[in-house]
């Protein structure tokens, strides 16, 4: 009787070390997943918050591309910030595609608050790259986080 009751209390036990190492394991696992959901939500929410416009008129090309006496090409853009949130300008967030070619040192200003590096709800910047770009039809892309905005233009030959 007394060895029946011995090996009961044997499982009991080996059923509980079991039991507890199976939460904590659960429980690692579920807390690890709830940090990775929250950061994917504050990834999601600044996406949502984001949003850009060009505002150049492409109209006015004169206005969006220009050659020195050189005749280095410079493409310049307006681009509204018409989000929720600001936007730094130094991050490493925006990308520029002009006829699907990325941009590589872009010059990007505030206006009415230059030298800054922070691009404010409402606020527009000035990006300007050097490009040179033959007569026809053109495609200018500006992205920021997962954002974008594409102006399309003629230059005239």
């Amino acid at each position: 009787m007394a060895s029946v009751s011995v090996s009961h209390l044997i499982i009991f036990i080996a059923a509980l070390t079991v039991a507890v190492g199976v939460a904590t394991t659960l429980t690692v696992n579920v807390e690890s997943m709830s940090v990775s959901l929250d950061e994917r939500g504050d990834s999601v929410a600044q996406d949502i918050e984001t949003d850009i416009s060009i505002i150049s008129d492409a109209g006015s090309p004169d206005s969006i591309y220009s050659t020195d006496e050189d005749g280095n090409g410079e493409v310049t853009l307006l681009v509204k910030n018409t989000g929720n949130r600001p936007i730094h300008t130094d991050s490493g967030d925006i990308d520029v595609l002009i006829n699907g070619q990325y941009q590589n040192g872009i010059d990007i200003e505030v206006i009415g608050n230059e030298g800054s590096t922070l691009w404010a709800e409402g606020s527009v910047v000035r990006m300007t790259m050097n490009e040179p770009l033959d007569a026809g039809d053109h495609r200018a892309t500006v992205r920021v986080r997962s954002n974008e905005d594409t102006l399309r233009f003629y230059l005239d030959g």
